[in-house]
């Protein structure tokens, strides 16, 4: 008899995910590719609307100013939860669009005085453009730190679960996130500070017609960048402190957006002679508040999907039937 095998026997079955056969992940190249063309279509809108209410607010147009504030988060918080979902690409996207009109702006010969509208006009003066670049770079960035620190969680939780299972085995509890949540909000608050006292004047002696700006002036313009950008990334660790630090700023800006009547309406003046304002600074408030429940659905996104990820290899280890090898 030949030991060589049937020639009726079929072909080897096609492998299954039943068998152990890894099956490659998911493509992200599609998600980063939409959040991109979602960032960029952001900026270019949330900027026009913050330089709408900026000039509404200058003519008196107090109720119209707020409720294109509303818009900006109306449109910033979907954005965000995209972002968080698919990619933080869509943030970069946005804060490098926005620091893309910054430089042409500070290259203008006349700046502000050669905005064609007077909504750009408000832009160029306050330093909004600049603000919002570096507070959605930042946000990228803490986004992506977010994601990776939720699937580390997610990997974590997995495996407490099955050492907890094991008979005589007692897990080592996960590392506490105590001392993040703690510092996530002085570190904030101490960027925001920096950008404050750095930036107003010297943007607005960078962009004051018949001015010559030196060296210092641009160097204090690059640090504030950098400072917004820190700002926000503070997410990656913890979203407390943008979650905080946000409407923050909104409470403190907003006697100033209602009008001089309102208690506590000079006190923003006076923590900000040089500005950039009520409307800036409630905007920023804002982004930097959307920022940090996005990095916190980043997070749980993360987290969640790590889980889902190795439960499925678990799965497909164990067979259909949980009988391992």
């Amino acid at each position: 008899m030949s030991d060589s095998p049937s020639l009726s026997a079929g072909p080897d079955p096609a492998p299954t995910p039943g068998m152990g056969i890894p099956i490659a992940p998911r493509g992200r190249r599609r998600d980063h590719m939409v959040a991109a063309a979602a960032g960029i279509a952001l900026a270019p809108i949330c900027l026009l609307l913050i330089g709408l209410a900026f000039s509404a607010h200058e003519t008196g147009l107090v109720l119209r100013s707020a409720l294109l504030l509303v818009v900006v988060v109306l449109l910033a918080a979907p954005a965000a939860v995209l972002f968080a979902t698919r990619s933080s690409v869509g943030f970069l996207a946005s804060g490098l669009t926005a620091l893309t009109a910054q430089l042409i702006i500070l290259m203008a010969p006349a700046h502000a005085a050669s905005a064609p509208v007077a909504w750009a006009h408000g832009l160029i003066s306050t330093g909004a453009v600049l603000l919002v670049a570096g507070l959605w770079c930042g946000a990228s960035w803490g986004m992506r730190l977010a994601r990776r620190g939720g699937q580390a969680q997610g990997r974590q939780a997995f495996r407490l679960t099955r050492e907890d299972k094991e008979i005589g085995l007692t897990p080592a509890p996960p590392p506490s996130r105590r001392r993040d949540h703690l510092l996530s909000l002085p570190w904030l608050l101490a960027a925001l500070a920096g950008t404050g006292i750095l930036l107003p004047r010297a943007y607005y002696l960078a962009v004051s017609p018949g001015m010559q700006p030196g060296v210092r002036i641009y160097l204090a313009i690059a640090a504030s960048l950098i400072l917004l950008v820190a700002a926000t990334a503070s997410i990656g660790r913890s979203t407390l402190g943008a979650r905080i630090a946000g409407p923050l700023l909104v409470v403190v800006a907003l006697p100033a957006l209602l009008g001089d009547g309102v208690p506590g309406s000079g006190m923003l003046g006076w923590l900000l002679p040089y500005g950039p304002g009520a409307v800036v600074v409630i905007a920023s408030g804002l982004i930097v508040m959307v920022a940090g429940w996005g990095g916190h659905l980043a997070r749980r996104q993360g987290r969640s999907a790590a889980l889902a990820q190795l439960r499925a290899g678990q799965s497909r280890v164990s067979g259909p039937t949980g009988a391992g090898d």
